[in-house]
């Protein structure tokens, strides 16, 4: 199936939720916008052949897989594992999770961690964990976290506006990519428009405070080359009609073409 082959020399993508469309559709709106890779959400029904067959029809790559786990929830942890064994259906090698907990702590939640790690290692998937509270919201703690479960199945996602959103004021997205740069294995592209803690305003790539060709060079001369994943939310497209909404996702597009990131 084309649908699971990334496409590009550095290897961008969009996730679907920009539009409040059904995923055939929002696929074949990123084609539409210059985008050949998307982050896929983890189906519902569990038919990952059919998300598969929507990406191929639409000619775009599944480059990531989505997942969401609460840690308290045994349930998410379940669906998480369904998650691995559709990647490897459809051969998707990396899902990105935000792994949150409602009120466990750290260190009661590693375990579930390291167990889900070790089941994607083994199918040859990578949990990506993302930029959110507790295991991974700024470089230390990802840092923590990767060492501490310590499995070629975990890995962490970068998100260039997270870093702002859940640390203080003075924190730079560069300098918190350095502390866990070697874990990287895929990045979330948002930018902040002021750097403001648990600001939603995430303005088009380049017109906020990310310093966007910073990023990439460092992960470029780490030889990583994606997925990088632009998540374009929050006001910058909320109750907007679908081509304004796409205009939003070339605009983003136009400014990782003008630093060179994206052919």
């Amino acid at each position: 199936m084309q649908g699971r082959t990334v496409m590009g020399k550095n290897i961008i993508a969009c996730r679907p939720g920009v539009y409040d469309l059904p995923l055939p559709e929002a696929l074949k709106e990123l084609k539409s916008a210059g985008i050949e890779n998307a982050e896929v959400p983890v189906p519902s029904d569990g038919d990952f052949a059919k998300i598969a067959g929507a990406a191929d029809a639409a000619g775009v790559g599944i480059s990531t897989l989505s997942c969401n786990m609460t840690v308290d929830k045994p349930e998410t942890a379940e669906m998480v594992e369904k998650a691995v064994d559709g990647a490897r259906e459809i051969g998707v090698k990396i899902i990105f999770l935000s792994a949150t907990s409602k009120g466990m702590s750290y260190d009661d939640g590693l375990p579930i961690l390291k167990r889900l790690a070790a089941k994607a290692a083994g199918a040859g998937v990578v949990l990506s964990l993302e930029t959110h509270v507790p295991y991974c919201h700024n470089g230390d703690v990802a840092k923590k976290t990767m060492e501490l479960v310590d499995s070629p199945g975990v890995g962490h996602n970068f998100d260039t506006a997270n870093v702002y959103f859940y640390n203080p004021r003075g924190t730079d997205a560069a300098e918190e990519l350095k502390k866990v740069l070697p874990y990287v294995t895929s990045v979330h592209l948002k930018d902040s428009g002021k750097g403001e803690p648990e600001s939603w305003d995430f303005p088009v790539l380049g017109t906020g405070v990310v310093d966007f060709p910073e990023i990439f060079r460092l992960l470029g001369e780490r030889g990583f080359t994606g997925p990088y994943t632009m998540e374009i939310e929050g006001p910058l497209v909320d109750g907007l009609p679908t081509e304004e909404r796409t205009a939003k996702v070339a605009a983003c597009v136009e400014h990782l073409r003008n630093i060179g990131a994206m052919d």
